[in-house]
């Protein structure tokens, strides 16, 4: 049978986050924690605010940050660039042509990623999204997620490179990309 919140109270443990409202099974069933379905899961569900006052983004279930990573893991083309070169030159001009929620495109240190899958995934829901689309948003993502590898995140929605990026020393395909040039440099 499942154990109430009283009884979880009086059995001494205590859970937070997605396990403070979720369904637990007794151990005479097979124990553990029920999941969570899209229409259950709390607000605690979404990592980031939404806005100023605080009050959390729902994300529904499968939409996690595990969710996206293993997404990445199993699908190659999340840039629908079927195969093209992710090391080609983009004109802000093309950045600025993806400006919808169901087609946007963003800048970020010079590379070009198509966010439109990634959309359902991110923690401060699509509202925050919206607002960086079609441009560069180093400088926002800066100021929010110093801490986070952006890069790394979006490496399977990766498009391109913006024409007027330069390159600094920390850019690996720039360096794939130089080193490319080298081995041609010796054919001659």
């Amino acid at each position: 049978r499942a154990m109430s919140a009283e009884e979880v109270k009086d059995s001494g443990r205590s859970f937070g986050g997605l396990l403070a409202t979720s369904t637990f099974i007794s151990h005479a069933r097979g124990g553990g924690v029920q999941r969570l379905n899209k229409d259950s899961a709390p607000a605690s569900a979404g990592t980031q605010s939404a806005d100023s006052t605080g009050k959390k983004v729902h994300l529904g279930a499968g939409y996690s940050q595990m969710d996206w990573m293993r997404l990445t893991k199993t699908q190659n083309d999340l840039a629908g660039v079927a195969g093209a070169s992710t090391k080609r030159k983009v004109t802000l001009e093309e950045v600025k042509q993806h400006n919808r929620i169901d087609d946007c495109w963003t800048v970020l240190r010079g590379k070009v990623y198509n966010l439109t899958p990634y959309v359902n995934f991110h923690p401060g829901g699509d509202k925050i999204l919206k607002a960086i689309i079609a441009r560069d948003c180093t400088n926002q993502f800066d100021k929010y997620h110093k801490w986070v590898n952006g890069e790394y995140m979006l490496e399977k929605c990766k498009v391109g490179v913006l024409d007027t990026h330069v390159p600094s020393g920390s850019d690996d395909d720039e360096e794939e990309e130089e080193s490319d040039d080298d081995d041609d440099d010796d054919d001659d």
